[in-house]
Order: structure tokens, then C-alpha cells, then sequence
């Protein structure tokens, strides 16, 4: 039996009194959206509004909540990769807003062009992470105007799994270009009118306002007829109140206000709503991304988003605090991913060579993190239940004291059973005897042969041609 799903931290009464609380909340404060534009929208479809302030009725947010869709078909530039958000896969995406590059080395440094691209061909090469592009790290070599762009032109020449938008489309014409790039990379210049092919996310600023480029976002996109990505990031004590309930309660009012928008703008969209919640610690004055309390509020959120409002669910999870590579990275990484499969989340967010907070990006790491997932997926997968695996047959042809070794279904279950592809199960002798290598060693043998055999581009010569002359008209006219 498959176990996402089975971890709840709500009873079904306080997934109730939860969501009555952040509507409360909606009706009595409101949510600021700072774009004019959307107030308009807002008011047009009689909404109490005062100056940029929304307020919202607990009756309109659940009709609303009904036409978002619990799952939908995202699409891949080669469909064998096609994945179903809210399906019964826990899908991976790349990490994003992540700054530096940490090197095997050790060394710290800007991430560049070169490093973003790398990433897209690990992301293309690494069988447990289903999705490409996104904002793995910055482009600083890249000119701000353009760095958004070229990302998502190196993501469509590196990896032709599904693709998500950059996080830093500041302007309207940013995310409008970004799409038309889309549409080229799709073969139609009408493409994303009826497929969907990327989200874009947004982030209110806790507590309670969308500002202009969010609500740009979310106008953008689903007129265009793409999801939208609801990521509330409320930090314990800093942006929320201190108790990891209320920061739950907080986040949920902002993700039902931002889908209500997204809804107004194109009834039906997409909309998948994300909890990034973290704590904040005092002693440094920052924000925690593995504290346990994080997990405990990324599992509540997870549980309302899914079992509550049936809308598919995102966290930022799989996070580790550790600058390298090293026991705290692992233990902290597995905290998080595997609490929050277990409580159903459908799609993760810097689960793949995260380090630091959030702040820095890993070959290695993303190499190690996809053994992690394969882990953490057989783990959610639960046992096989039925006649042939009780094995009586087995049990009763066997004599007492014997072995199963030479039987044909040990041979047949052992060929398709699961095995590391970093992780070394060598006994020590023979580990000795090939160098005493560590993990990290071990998947810096893999970063290297991965990229070594990945092919130059993906593209074919016409579609790269047509991207490429899109990127220098785009530049011509900054």
C-alpha cells in the first residue's frame, strides 16, 4: 500500500478550525494586491475593496477553490516525459534562488552560465528528477536584462524533460517573452493556448500582500493559459507569529487569496499551491529551513492543501543547513523529504543538490539527492501486498533449515530489486581495495562522466537557429 498521504499532523476537526481561522482572517483583514490592474478585477467581479485592500467571503473562496483542478498533464518538450501534477508520483523539480556554486573542491563561488547549464544536463541525465529549467542558480555572468531568457535557453538545449520559468521575470515583457520562447521551443506560435507547458511562481510578501510583479505573475500566466504556483513563505516570529500553527494558518490565507486572483483572471487555471514556511532563528537572527518545526508545518500545510482543498501541493523540502557535503546534509535532507512524501506532497522544490539555507547549489549534491529520492519513493511506495509476495508456497516446499537462494523467484526478485547508484555496499575489504572512496568521491566519478556523455544540444539546428536569433532580437532592443 502506498503511504503518501498516510501522515497527518490535523485531525479532520482542526483541518476545519484551520480553515475557518485563515478565513476569518481573509473576511475581517483582507490581502493587499498592490497592481491596479487587479483591483480592477477584483472589483468587477464584486469584491469589497478598499483603497488596495481585498476583502474575501469564506462562500466565494470555496467556490473558487472548486475550479482550480486537483491534477492536470504538464507537458515536456519530449512527451515520453509528460508528468501529471497530482498524480500518484511525488514529482522533482530544480532548486530555485540559489546564488553560489559549491565546487568539489570546497570552494564557494558566483554560480555562472556554465554552471546553470551543467545542471540541465544532470537534470536530464538523473532518472528521479522528473522536471528541467526553473533557477537552479544565477546567471551572474549573464546581464540582468538577459539572464532570465538565456536560462530558459539553455534549459531547452540541455534537457528535454518539462521546463519551468525562471524565478526573475521582473517586468511584464520578461514573462511575455519567456512564454513566446515556449512556444518556439513547442513548434507553434499559438502552443501554449492549449497546452500546459510551464508554471510561473509567485510569491506574496508575508503577511498579506501581493505586490506588483506577483500579481503581474499571476495575470500574465493565466492569461496565458498557464499554471500558477501560489508560494506562501511565511517565516515563524520574523513574517508570521512565532507559533508554527499560526504561520499555517497565515500561509493558507495568502494561497487562498493569490488562487482566488488566478481564478478571476482565467476560471479553470491550474493552480498549485506551495508551502515554503520556515522558522525563524532567533539566536542568529535568520530563518531555518530544517528545523524540525519547519517539517511539522510543511506536513500541515501539505495535509490542508491535499486531503482539505483536493488542490495538488508543493513544499520546499528536501533542505539542509550544512555549507557541504557531510552527515548534517544528509540527515537533514532526508528529514525533510521523507516527512513531507509522507505526507503527500505531490511536487517538491530544492530537494535536488541544495546546501546552505537555500543559498547554494551542488553537482554532487544533486547527483547524491537523486539516490535520496529513489529511497524515499520505494519508502512511500509501502509493501507489495498480495498471494505471491506472502511466499507460502515457498515456505512450505522449503525444508526446515533450508535456504532460498537458489529458487527462481529470489533470482527474478533480486534482478528488479532496488540498489544504490552512489551509496557503496561493498563489504570493507573490498571497499579498502578500491580506494576507501567516500560518497562525494564517488559522485564526482558520476558528475563527471554525465556531462562528459552529455550531447552538445538537444535542439535541432532549426530550433536552436530560431532561439537563438529570438535571443539577440530581444537583446538588439533592451
Amino acid at each position: 500500500m502506498n503511504v503518501a498521504g498516510q501522515l497527518d499532523v490535523l485531525t479532520p476537526d482542526q483541518m476545519q478550525t484551520v480553515h475557518e481561522k485563515a478565513c476569518e482572517i481573509l473576511a475581517n483583514k483582507g490581502v493587499v494586491f498592490e497592481s491596479d490592474a487587479a483591483i480592477d478585477i477584483f472589483k468587477k467581479h464584486g469584491f469589497k475593496v478598499s483603497d488596495h485592500t481585498v476583502f474575501f467571503d469564506a462562500h466565494e473562496i470555496d467556490r473558487y477553490v472548486a475550479q482550480a483542478p486537483s491534477q492536470f498533464k504538464l507537458e515536456a518538450p519530449n512527451h515520453k516525459h509528460d508528468v501529471m501534477v497530482g498524480g500518484d508520483r511525488i514529482l522533482i523539480h530544480p532548486n530555485g534562488g540559489e546564488v553560489f556554486m559549491r565546487d568539489y573542491d570546497g570552494t564557494r563561488r558566483n554560480a555562472t552560465r556554465e554552471d546553470f547549464a551543467q545542471l540541465q544536463m544532470l537534470y536530464q541525465a538523473l532518472p528521479n528528477i522528473d522536471i528541467g529549467g526553473y533557477e537552479p542558480v544565477s546567471l551572474n555572468d549573464v546581464d540582468t536584462r538577459m539572464r532570465g531568457i538565456v536560462g530558459m535557453f539553455e534549459s531547452f538545449k540541455h534537457c528535454d524533460k518539462p521546463l519551468l520559468s525562471p524565478m526573475s521575470l521582473e517586468t511584464i515583457q520578461k514573462k511575455e517573452e519567456v512564454i513566446r520562447l515556449y512556444n518556439i521551443g513547442f513548434g507553434s506560435d499559438d502552443y501554449t493556448d492549449n497546452h500546459y507547458v510551464t508554471w510561473h511562481i509567485v510569491c506574496p510578501n508575508s503577511p498579506l500582500i501581493y505586490s506588483q510583479f506577483a500579481c503581474d505573475g499571476i495575470q500574465v500566466y493565466a492569461q496565458a493559459n498557464q499554471p500558477v504556483v501560489i508560494v506562501s513563505a511565511p517565516m515563524s516570529g520574523i513574517t508570521s507569529p512565532v507559533y508554527p500553527l499560526a504561520t499555517v494558518i497565515l500561509s493558507l490565507a495568502e494561497e487562498l487569496a493569490g488562487l482566488v486572483f488566478a481564478q478571476l483572471v482565467r476560471p479553470g487555471v491550474p493552480v498549485v499551491v506551495s508551502a515554503s514556511l520556515t522558522y525563524g532563528y532567533m539566536r542568529s537572527a535568520s530563518w531555518e529551513c530544517a528545523h524540525p518545526d519547519t517539517m511539522l508545518m510543511l506536513a500541515a500545510s501539505t495535509q490542508m492543501q491535499r486531503e482539505f482543498y483536493h488542490l495538488p501541493s508543493r513544499a520546499q523540502t528536501g533542505v539542509t543547513s550544512s555549507k557541504c557535503i557531510d552527515y548534517q546534509a544528509g540527515m537533514e535532507t532526508m528529514q525533510s523529504f521523507l516527512y513531507t512524501a509522507l505526507a503527500g506532497c505531490d511536487v517538491t522544490s530544492q530537494t535536488a543538490g541544495s546546501l546552505a539555507n537555500l543559498m547554494t547549489s551542488s553537482l554532487e549534491k544533486t547527483v547524491l539527492d537523486d539516490e535520496l529520492i529513489a529511497r524515499v519513493r520505494l519508502l512511500v511506495g509501502g509493501l507489495t501486498f498480495n498471494e505471491e509476495h506472502m511466499g507460502l508456497d515457498q515456505i512450505y516446499e522449503e525444508d526446515f533449515g533450508a535456504n532460498f537462494l537458489a529458487r527462481d523467484e529470489t533470482l527474478d526478485y533480486c534482478l528488479e530489486a532496488w540498489e544504490p547508484t552512489v551509496s557503496d555496499w561493498k563489504n570493507t575489504d573490498d571497499w579498502e581495495a578500491h580506494g576507501q572512496m567516500e560518497s562525494t568521491e564517488r559522485a564526482h566519478k558520476i558528475v563527471l562522466k554525465l556531462l562528459d556523455e552529455a550531447p552538445e544540444s538537444l535542439l535541432d539546428e532549426e530550433q536552436e537557429r530560431d532561439m537563438l536569433d529570438y535571443l539577440r532580437s530581444i537583446e538588439e532592443n533592451a
